[in-house]
């Protein structure tokens, strides 16, 4: 009986209940929006926040070892251990490889040209890295900085002479694409370098000469040996757990910490890979990503969280205008024998209908819409996720049925002799 008189009354007042309808299904669709876009576009927006550049830095061990003299680091400028560059294959073998987008080993090198001091960097420009037997990772300053301007051409890393110049090195030189420069290290060898582009980082990469690594490593007799590497790595914002002493965590503590993609546990698995390196967070960066990520995740939750609310008040109003019109038939029911919850069950079936379909309907909107601004933002189209259909569908029978409350209540406390009476 109860069921026959839900479906009855759904059946009349459409329009009010095709608006209930609307509210809900547009309140969900920007929540299912809100969910796709943080599911599947998460991690397009890091990668998209990768153009900062490099956000974890490797040197070797050794070089945290202070050589002071009354608390002087006696140490020449410049001076160091090396790292193996046959130990670089392994950060794409730790726990959190995936997330090692990507990275660029440098060797730095004194010379001059024409009496002019200048540093040739020794790097890889999109060098192939041979993982395993079956996989290849190619990686290098292109794809590391993709933010950097390039005017030309990146050199080829098999190349003997190809150099990429800082442009205000190149401003000094007075050098131009297709140049030839002569260059003398610091050991005594001689080179000579063809400017395939002008590079403009705003960093000190502006007043450095970049060229393939392999050749930089033979002018300085330094054979398979790096000084520094520099990381892009998809992070995790870094919270009050992440900064933990890793010494001082229980074990459930360490494994929770270890499997989360923080700066500092990625730069501890690298350290277990490669024993001689020291890895260290490049906090500028990192805390900028960070933020920025948080303040994207704040702004989706806000967004939710209005629509949620907007679709409440929405059902609210009207739930309490269809009570207001209907106070004739509720007096009339409960003077028949019905009780408050059985008044208060036919109006709470209905919301929860209504919401169902509505949870349902906001569901495919909200993916196509998510689909849509993928495309327009990132260039590139997401999948449907259905592990998001039952929260729709819960969340929407939650505002329903919140919207309800006050409507219900309402028409719990009509009075039968007086409802028939006006």
């Amino acid at each position: 009986m109860l069921f026959r008189i839900v479906l009855e009354s759904l059946a009349r007042r459409r329009r009010r209940k095709l608006l209930s309808v609307a509210a809900i299904t547009l309140g969900m669709a920007v929540t299912a929006a809100v969910a796709t876009m943080a599911l599947d576009v998460g991690d397009k927006v890091s990668r998209e926040l990768r153009s900062f550049g490099a956000n974890l830095a490797m040197t070797p061990a050794a070089d945290g070892l202070s050589v002071a003299v009354g608390g002087v680091d006696v140490r020449p400028a410049g001076a160091g251990a090396f790292l193996p560059e046959t130990a670089l294959a392994s950060l794409k073998r730790i726990f959190w490889r995936n997330n090692i987008v990507a990275f660029a080993p440098f060797l730095y090198v004194p010379a001059n040209i024409a009496d002019r001091p200048v540093t040739v960097t020794g790097t890889w420009f999109k060098n192939s890295l041979r993982v395993d037997k079956s996989e290849i990772f190619v990686t290098g300053l292109a794809k590391l900085h993709p933010a950097w301007d390039v005017v030309g051409a990146w050199p080829s890393d098999d190349s003997a002479q190809d150099a990429l110049v800082g442009s205000r090195l190149a401003e000094r030189l007075h050098a131009s694409l297709g140049q030839t420069l002569v260059l003398r290290t610091d050991a005594g060898a001689a080179a000579t370098l063809v400017v395939r582009g002008i590079l403009t980082s705003g960093g000190p990469e502006d007043d450095q000469i970049m060229a393939p690594l392999a050749r930089v490593q033979h002018w300085a007799g330094l054979e398979g040996k790096v000084r520094r590497v520099e990381i892009s790595a998809l992070t995790k914002p870094e919270d009050a757990f992440a900064r933990s002493d890793v010494t001082r965590l229980s074990g459930a503590e360490f494994d929770r910490w270890y499997c989360s993609p923080y700066a500092n546990s990625i730069a501890y698995q690298i350290e277990q890979a490669i024993p001689e390196a020291q890895v260290k967070p490049i906090y500028r960066v990192a805390d900028t990503e960070g933020r920025i990520l948080q303040r994207i995740g704040v702004l989706m939750a806000v967004l939710a969280g209005s629509a949620l609310v907007a679709a409440a008040l929405a059902v609210a109003s009207l739930m309490l205008a269809t009570v207001v019109e209907r106070r004739a038939e509720i007096g009339l029911f409960k003077s028949l024998g019905a009780s408050d919850t059985r008044v208060a069950a036919i109006f709470l079936f209905e919301a929860c209908a209504l919401g169902a379909l509505g949870g349902s309907m906001g569901y495919f909107l909200g993916s196509l819409l998510a689909w849509r601004l993928a495309l327009l933002v990132f260039g590139v189209a997401i999948s449907i996720h259905w592990v998001i259909l039952p929260l729709c569908l819960a969340l929407a029978l939650v505002v329903t049925v919140a919207g309800s409350v006050l409507p219900v209540v309402r028409a719990a406390r009509v009075a039968p002799a007086l409802a028939l009476h006006e």
